[in-house]
C-alpha cells in the first residue's frame, strides 16, 4: 500500500491555503504542484480550490477531501509502524540452544541483553545435551548453539564450529560429603551413585561418525560399574545431590553458581583432560544479519566472565 503522493500533495495545499507555501515544504516547484492539483480536479471531477488573490480556499468537495485524506494518511502512517514492527520482531527473532553451564556463566547474560535491545523481538531458548541441541540445529528449530565439541561429527553435516574456550569438568558434591577433604582416587568412586545432567541419548548417535570418545570419558569415572541417577533439569541435579552421596561431573567453572546450593567441588588426586566449547552454527545461515549479532553479544559477555574460564 503506497500513499497516493498528490493526495498528500493536496493535504499540504489544503493546510497551508497556498500552493507556494506548500511547495516549499514538499521541495516542488510551484508550476509542478500547480498543474498537480489541477490534474487531481480532473481526475475527481470537481473543483477542489476557489483560487483567491492570497491563496486558495477548499471547496465543499476539497474539505470532503481533507478530511477523508487526514483520515487516509493516520491509517497509511499507522501502518507503516506496524509493519516496520513486525519487520523488526522477524529480522531480530532469535533460536538459540545451549548447555546448562553456559546458560547459568555467560548465555543468561546475553539473552537479556538481546531483549533489552530488540524488545519486540521473539526469543527462543533449548537447554540440553550437545547432541540434543545438534538435532534441533540439523532441523532448523535453532539458529546456533554453545556446546562442547563433538568429536567425529560428520562433516557432511554443513555445521561449522567456532571454538570459544576450553574447560574442564570436576565432581561436585554436597558440603558434608564422605569424600570431601580427601584427595580423590578414580577408583574410590565407584561406592558412589553418579549424576549425570543430560546424557547422550541413543537416538542421537546416528549425528556423529565415530562415539568412541564419549566411551572414554565414562569410563574415566568408572559409570559403568556405578549407580546412575540422571536428569535433563540441572535443580533437580542439584537436589539430588544435595540429598545423596552422589558425585556429579560437571564443567569446573561453574563451581560459583553451584557454591549457592552448597554443591562444593571433590579435590582431585589428578586433573581431568581439558574439552573445547564453542558456537556450532549452519554454514548457510552464517552471514545472517541476527545471527551475526546474536554472536557479537556472545562474545562480549563472555569476555566479560574470562577470569572463571581459565
Amino acid at each position: 500500500m503506497i500513499m497516493d503522493k498528490i493526495l498528500r500533495q493536496f493535504i499540504e495545499v489544503a493546510t497551508f491555503k497556498n500552493v507556494s507555501h506548500a511547495a516549499n515544504k514538499l521541495c516542488l516547484s510551484q508550476p509542478t504542484l500547480t498543474h498537480n492539483m489541477k490534474k487531481l480536479e480532473e481526475n475527481m471531477g470537481v473543483t477542489l480550490f476557489d483560487r483567491t488573490s492570497t491563496g486558495v480556499k477548499l471547496t465543499e468537495y476539497g474539505e470532503l477531501l481533507l478530511e477523508q485524506g487526514r483520515m487516509m494518511q493516520r491509517i497509511y502512517d499507522n501502518t507503516l509502524v506496524k509493519i516496520a514492527f513486525i519487520k523488526e520482531r522477524q529480522e531480530q527473532s532469535l533460536r538459540v540452544g545451549t548447555g546448562h553451564a553456559w546458560w547459568h556463566l555467560f548465555v543468561k547474560d546475553t539473552f537479556n541483553d538481546h531483549r533489552e535491545r530488540y524488545p519486540t523481538a521473539n526469543i527462543h531458548v533449548d537447554l540440553g545435551n550437545h547432541l540434543w541441541l545438534m538435532e534441533l540445529l540439523l532441523s532448523g528449530d535453532i539458529d546456533l548453539f554453545i556446546g562442547h565439541e563433538i568429536q567425529g561429527l560428520n562433516p557432511k553435516a554443513g555445521i561449522s564450529f567456532l571454538p570459544l574456550f576450553s574447560t574442564a569438568n570436576s565432581l561436585f558434591v554436597r558440603a558434608a560429603h564422605p569424600l570431601l577433604n580427601l584427595p580423590v582416587e578414580p577408583e574410590k568412586l565407584v561406592d558412589y551413585p553418579c549424576v549425570m545432567i543430560t546424557p547422550d541419548a541413543v537416538r542421537h548417535q546416528h549425528i556423529v561418525d565415530d562415539m568412541q570418545p564419549k566411551k572414554r570419558e565414562r569410563n574415566q569415572y568408572h559409570l559403568t560399574e556405578r549407580v546412575i541417577y540422571s536428569t535433563n533439569c540441572m535443580l533437580a541435579a542439584i537436589d539430588i545431590v544435595n540429598s545423596s552421596d552422589a558425585v556429579m561431573p560437571y564443567p569446573a567453572c561453574v563451581a560459583g553458581y553451584f557454591s549457592r546450593y552448597g554443591i562444593v567441588p571433590l579435590p582431585l588426586s589428578q586433573e581431568s583432560s581439558r574439552a573445547m566449547v564453542g558456537i556450532y552454527l549452519r554454514r548457510e545461515n552464517a552471514d545472517a544479519p541476527h545471527i551475526k549479532q546474536a554472536m557479537t553479544l556472545i562474545y562480549q559477555h563472555l569476555q566479560q566472565h574470562a577470569d572463571l574460564l581459565q
